[in-house]
């Protein structure tokens, strides 16, 4: 650009994604079906790639293709969807140059690697269907890796040159990306530069590597089809059309949506349909791919229900020496006929204290205006992941000490579990965006309101309990491929992970791994932000002068500091550690501490502790 170009011109360095709708009460019911879509999505493709890898019956190289297909799906959605969650709920649509770029590759580079696995998908069925007696010898092991291999390596290469002639455009007018993510067809109508070198690129790079993929698929299925033509059973032919269908549905949905944006001209480019194709092939496939597969193929429901109802698929020589657990007995914590209904008191006053103290935080949270502020807002989430974590929990230990029913089904203790671990990593979360808060409050007080507005809140809050039972389906889907066939008496207060771990008769070395990675993950992380919070916050108490300052400085964290203490310190002392070196016993201990005790004092420690608490409560009771 000349000179005279420059000073006219305006360089861009952030985009706005529109997104889908500009309508405002459209927004929260977007976000609704799109976290849905997005749960459902990894739920079901972490569940092809669990069934692959646990059902011996899926080791072929299908299933072994099928699985790098989840894979992709899964890194594919989860390199949009949650940006477009942020954009929906939020509000906030910039997204930086660098950003955009780096969405825009990882998304080309997953879409290109899913063309040729489903390449390879065709391939293997081509195989199966016209060398039936070959298949084995011709898809080995050596050839699925490296056809594998190949698709993730040369699955790179357009995106890469595609992008480095994107990086050369200028963008110098408009920053508004009319779409719901940085997709290439919008990204290049922003240009303030001639294209056409672009375009050439894009077509080309197309032309080298996509469709020379999509014409070997293309074969594969009119051999596939010629051969299952020439099969003189209608059952036969039903048969060998069954073992291909689902993979040719998938390849369908997914091609009509690619090639309906990118084999066109620019010019002939409409955004409208670009969106819906876009939310076709971004959302609603990775979606479809795994209910397809599980609900088209008998190997995939079998395998599915093996992990889940633990009941099929056991062969008769195993089912002689097997006994498959459908229910637990739960020991609780003696056996001791004298002391089960001092414990039956003992609980029911700890539990009737818990509901009754954090009712109280949540309603004068409520009633009280002085008390409408983040600190407050956090505490009655906090308050109400302890009632409803204590109430998955008490209940039945008071029906084991009062009436002996210490039987708990199967589905029953998992969904135990899964509460469990739901509400105790949302309540991590809290804690962790309740010390934020704080060193907000204490390092930045000027721009407290500011910083910790409304809306900041609320994602905070929403981001908690999204993570936290992220976490938990994570670890569960781990727990539900093991196997229970020998002792069924778990020791322990309720249905809790690590004595489970003690009982299955599988190996739990997967399981561990899984477990200790999401807790590192969550618990390690969210303490080194407490950490780092409660760091800043002491050197700044540390700088005040007066000693009343300090004092009043310090009250306003130290309830939140005493409870934290207690949560983790019985949390890591329990999960981050090897499952060699649990003790049931110290696991029965620390675990009434944070199922039991922590709810309770929780609300104790605030109101004898936080004078805005004590005032509110004399309020509400004065009333």
């Amino acid at each position: 650009m000349d000179r005279l170009d420059m000073e006219n011109t305006t360089t861009v360095t952030e985009f706005l994604i529109l997104g889908l709708s500009d309508n405002p009460k459209l927004q929260l019911a977007l976000f609704l079906v799109f976290l849905l879509i997005y749960l459902t999505t990894l739920l079901g493709n972490l569940l092809i790639i669990i069934m692959t890898c646990v059902d011996p019956h899926l080791h072929t190289p299908m299933y072994f293709f099928l699985s790098n297909l989840s894979l992709t799906d899964i890194c594919c959605t989860s390199n949009i969807v949650p940006k477009l969650l942020w954009i929906l709920l939020s509000g906030n649509k910039t997204i930086s140059y660098a950003g955009c770029i780096v969405q825009l590759y990882f998304f080309m580079d997953a879409i290109t690697i899913e063309i040729f696995f489903l390449t390879a998908m065709a391939y293997d069925r081509y195989v199966a269907i016209c060398h039936p007696l070959h298949y084995a010898l011709l898809m080995n092991q050596r050839l699925c890796v490296q056809l594998t291999a190949a698709s993730w390596i040369i699955g790179t290469l357009p995106s890469g040159t595609i992008l480095v002639s994107v990086a050369h455009l200028s963008f110098c007018k408009s920053n508004k990306i009319n779409h719901f993510f940085c997709d290439l067809m919008p990204l290049l109508k922003l240009s303030c530069t001639d294209i056409v070198n672009t375009q050439i690129i894009i077509l080309v790079s197309i032309a080298l590597i996509p469709v020379p993929a999509f014409l070997v698929t293309l074969i594969s299925y009119i051999y596939i089809i010629s051969a299952i033509l020439r099969i003189r059973s209608a059952e036969g032919k039903r048969k060998a059309f069954s073992t291909c269908s689902s993979h040719l549905t998938v390849i369908s949905v997914y091609y009509v949506s690619l090639l309906c944006i990118y084999m066109r001209p620019t010019s002939s480019y409409s955004q409208g349909q670009g969106k819906i194709l876009s939310v076709l092939y971004t959302a609603v496939t990775p979606l479809l791919n795994p209910i397809i597969y599980s609900l088209r193929n008998k190997e995939v429901k079998n395998a599915f229900w093996k992990v889940i109802g633990r009941t099929r698929m056991i062969t008769p020589g195993d089912a002689e020496n097997i006994t498959v657990v459908t229910e637990f007995i739960i020991l609780g914590l003696s056996d001791n006929p004298d002391v089960q209904l001092p414990l039956f008191v003992v609980f029911l006053v700890i539990y009737l204290i818990t509901l009754l103290g954090n009712l109280a935080i949540m309603v004068v949270t409520c009633a009280d205006p002085r008390l409408h502020n983040p600190m407050y807002f956090f505490l009655s989430n906090l308050s109400f992941t302890d009632i409803c974590c204590i109430s998955n929990i008490v209940p039945k230990l008071l029906a084991i000490f009062l009436a002996g029913a210490k039987t708990v089904s199967y589905a029953g203790c998992v969904t135990q579990l899964f509460f469990f671990m739901g509400f105790t990593c949302t309540e991590c979360f809290l804690l962790t965006a309740m010390a934020y808060d704080r060193y907000v409050a204490v390092c930045h007080p000027l721009h407290y309101l500011l910083i910790m507005n409304q809306k900041v809140c609320v994602l905070l809050a929403a981001a908690s309990w999204t993570s936290g039972f992220l976490t938990s389906v994570t670890i569960m889907a781990s727990v539900i491929c093991l196997s229970f066939c020998a002792s069924n008496e778990i020791d322990h207060i309720f249905c809790e992970l690590m004595p489970l771990l003690k009982l299955s008769c599988t190996n739990t070395v997967s399981a561990e791994t899984v477990l200790f990675i999401a807790a590192a993950l969550t618990s390690v992380p969210a303490s080194l932000v407490t950490f780092t919070s409660y760091t800043y916050i002491i050197s700044a108490i540390l700088r005040i002068r007066s000693a009343q300052g300090k004092r009043k400085a310090f009250s306003t964290c130290s309830s939140h500091l005493a409870v934290v203490s207690v949560f983790y310190v019985s949390i890591f002392c329990v999960y981050l550690r090897p499952n060699s070196t649990y003790s049931l016993q110290e696991g029965k201990i620390f675990s009434v501490v944070y199922t039991t005790i922590t709810p309770m004092l929780n609300p104790l420690i605030y109101s004898l502790r936080n004078k805005e608490v004590k005032n509110a409560l004399r309020k509400v009771l004065g009333r």
